[in-house]
């Protein structure tokens, strides 16, 4: 019986087709990188003044960029006693919007909880619906969405309302995130999905949206363009086809034939047999018969020692990956010096990771490539509180101008190091974690960890003071942490090299697998002297 694999040799697994496919979903995910983003701008505070008459001598020294130390003591104390204040001009954020600083500024962080959680229940509840509808429905009824509450977001008269609409942008952004960068894998081999899988995406995604915060500075420009944006990405949706599985799943086996057909033409490569496209489609159905006949939750995860511990600890690395990468990405507002070009430099700089990871990837193991850029990280970490804590003194005293300007610049390499040596490590462990796991529980243990990866984007922007004052706390807990990711990165065993399993190593694991249909049934074959399950490899269930 004919597999996806076979067919896809047939039409070409790699060609004009899959390049053009890619290039058409790709700005889908990119786009909504920009409403992931969106607070680390949204939150910025670009200074104000007291226009109180009899404040304005103890203001002028404010006049700058007060955002730096907006938050302390004296300058709140000056903002609660003011009856006049006026923001400084050229930047529109939620900020000056809705005057979110000192005993408002609680607020930043309740948007941002809230479009997280947002972000965790779309990637949750759009995964799922993929399932039932298909994900090239999926993903553009996202789309649409996301563009629709962005025009509502622009047009919000209080941060209440605000943060209401920021939930929405939140599902939509999960919905698309889970669904725009899986399409493009359904069409090619196991190859080359590991190519795409580093393509950067996300980077471009955030240098873009850097780029456009510092040419508008405005937050309800910012939506409007993103809506506009989104929209553009919507025209190529009646070229873009519907994934093999889902259609051959759901019986449609004629436009499983027509999309393999299209996929031969511009490849140029022979039309494939319609037996060919029959048997595969049959054999789909199989395959999903013997999935869903062996399905586990995430209760058995945990019931198997083996399982329990790879899924714990790299669980843990993902979570703390990601308050880390946020953790930098959110808090561009403590650093001393001009936002925008802070916010450009660490957004740009993004963009070659791939240079980094690439080359490490093909001599070091997936642990001690991790290792390696997790040091890397830790060192930069670290340097910044040595740097904040010895380099410069007060930056309100014109003789040490020099001085301080170093020491700023001196900070944000290292925060752009620090930011490099996540994403390269992130790369590596991603390809990891898909290794990591036999196939039975591999679709449940990957998204189990990319929850815990949401709760700690949603943790790290806010768990970090955003005063430069205590930037070096900040980044501090952040090399603690990575020393952990270290630890537990070197508590996972080796998988570079090593075929991906297709079977639970462990007798226990199945032993408590008692309530679910006998294995015989669905065409596997259990071998009892070795404790190891064995599933036929045209029946096998996959990831």
């Amino acid at each position: 019986m004919a597999t996806l694999d076979d067919v896809l040799q047939q039409v070409g697994v790699w060609g004009p087709f899959q390049i053009l496919l890619v290039l058409v979903i790709a700005p889908t995910s990119i786009v909504s990188v920009w409403g992931m983003m969106f607070m680390a701008f949204g939150s910025y505070d670009p200074g104000w003044i007291c226009l109180d008459e009899a404040m304005s001598s103890n203001n002028n020294s404010s006049s700058g960029n007060v955002s730096a130390s907006g938050s302390t003591r004296d300058h709140c104390s000056i903002y609660s006693t003011c009856n006049n204040v006026s923001f400084l001009p050229g930047t529109s954020t939620v900020v000056t919007e809705w005057s979110l600083v000192c005993d408002q500024g609680w607020a930043l962080n309740v948007i941002f909880t809230v479009q997280m959680v947002g972000v965790v229940l779309g990637a949750y509840l759009i995964g799922h619906l993929g399932d039932s509808v298909g994900q090239r429905a999926s993903l553009y009824g996202m789309v649409k969405f996301y563009a629709c509450v962005n025009v509502l977001a622009a047009a919000c008269t209080s941060w209440e309302m605000f943060a209401f609409v920021r939930f929405f942008i939140g599902i939509a952004v999960g919905g698309i995130l889970a669904t725009g960068y899986a399409i493009p894998l359904e069409f090619t081999s196991e190859f080359w999905r590991g190519i795409l899988g580093t393509l950067p995406i996300w980077s471009i995604g955030s240098a873009s949206f850097a780029v456009a915060v510092t040419l508008l500075k405005d937050w309800r420009h910012i939506h409007i363009l993103s809506a506009v944006v989104s929209c553009t990405t919507i025209l190529p949706e009646f070229w873009v086809p519907e994934g093999f599985r889902w259609l051959a799943v759901n019986g449609r086996d004629v436009q499983v034939g027509a999309v393999a057909t299209k996929m031969a033409k511009m490849n140029k490569r022979p039309l494939p047999s319609l037996e060919l496209v029959a048997s595969m489609a049959e054999s789909e159905r199989r395959r999903v018969e013997v999935e869903s006949s062996t399905r586990y939750s995430y209760l058995y995860l945990f019931r198997d020692t083996l399982v329990r511990e790879l899924t714990t600890f790299m669980a843990l690395v993902l979570f703390f990956m990601s308050i880390i990468y946020f953790g930098i990405s959110f808090n561009v507002t403590a650093l001393s010096g001009d936002f925008y070009i802070n916010f450009l430099i660490l957004s740009v700089m993004e963009l070659p990771t791939i240079l980094f990871s690439l080359p490490t990837m093909s001599f070091l193991t997936r642990r001690w490539g991790s290792v390696l850029h997790l040091f890397v990280v830790s060192i930069a970490c670290f340097g910044v509180t040595i740097a904040t804590l010895t380099l410069g003194g007060d930056p309100n005293n014109q003789d040490t101008e020099t001085e301080n300007g170093m020491k700023e610049k001196i900070i944000l390499g290292l925060m752009v190091i620090a930011k490099i040596g996540i994403l390269c490590a992130w790369n590596f462990v991603s390809i990891f974690c898909v290794e990591l796991f036999p196939t039975a529980v591999r679709n449940l243990a990957f998204r189990y960890c990319n929850t815990l990866t949401r709760i700690g984007g949603l943790i790290g922007p806010v768990l970090f003071p955003k005063n430069p004052a205590l930037l070096y706390v900040a980044m501090l807990c952040l090399g603690v942490i990575t020393i952990l990711c270290v630890i537990l990165v070197l508590l996972l065993p080796e998988t570079k090299g090593a075929p991906l399993e297709d079977m639970l190593r462990s007798k226990n694991f199945l032993d408590k697998n008692h309530d679910k249909p006998s294995l015989e049934d669905v065409g596997t074959e259990r071998h009892d002297s070795l404790g190891l399950l064995e599933v036929g490899e045209r029946e096998r269930v996959v990831a």
